[in-house]
């Protein structure tokens, strides 16, 4: 059990590994909230911490949904989706110059990159329902990405990664 506490919210079930992560692989509708803001960590196969994000930032509470942007990384479609930008160019891409074996084809590397998500990564959440949960999600992220426990993803951390 950890106890991960910034400005007063317990964020430890990002980091708890005792809680089993969501894979990617799943329907995020059986597990994201319908509205509110939450803060996620997102894990390899590993364990290792490779990112942090956050969804739910719509500014009435009433539309604030987090599950658009769960659904999205979880479709390894890269346009518009930073999170799938960065798993494609440090995961995807690699692997592509290791076998040299590429062939363009329209929708191939999201293919790929979507393949690469449901079956290699996972992630853990906390959620928040009040009227200002995008604001507390916001600062969460922000010093999590700064390292404030010590540690910070290494796909969009600030500090470099422990290894």
């Amino acid at each position: 059990m950890t106890n991960y506490v910034l400005d007063g919210h317990d964020v430890s079930a990002l980091f708890d590994s005792s809680i089993s992560p969501i894979s990617f692989s799943e329907d995020p509708r059986k597990h994201i909230p319908n509205k509110g803001s939450i803060i996620y960590s997102v894990w390899d196969k590993n364990e290792n911490f490779i990112y942090i994000g956050i969804s739910g930032l719509q500014k009435s509470l009433e539309k604030r949904s987090p599950l658009s942007r769960m659904i999205s990384h979880a479709s390894g479609r890269r346009s518009g989706d930073q999170f799938c930008i960065y798993i494609h160019d440090f995961y995807v891409i690699p692997k592509l110059i290791e076998k040299s074996e590429y062939s363009p084809s329209i929708g191939v590397l999201d293919k790929l990159t979507k393949d690469f998500i449901q079956s290699n990564l996972s992630y853990r959440f906390v959620g928040f329902e009040t009227d200002d949960s995008d604001e507390i999600v916001r600062k969460l992220e922000n010093q999590i990405k700064s390292g404030a426990f010590g540690f910070s993803p290494s796909l969009n951390g600030t500090l470099p990664l422990q290894r």
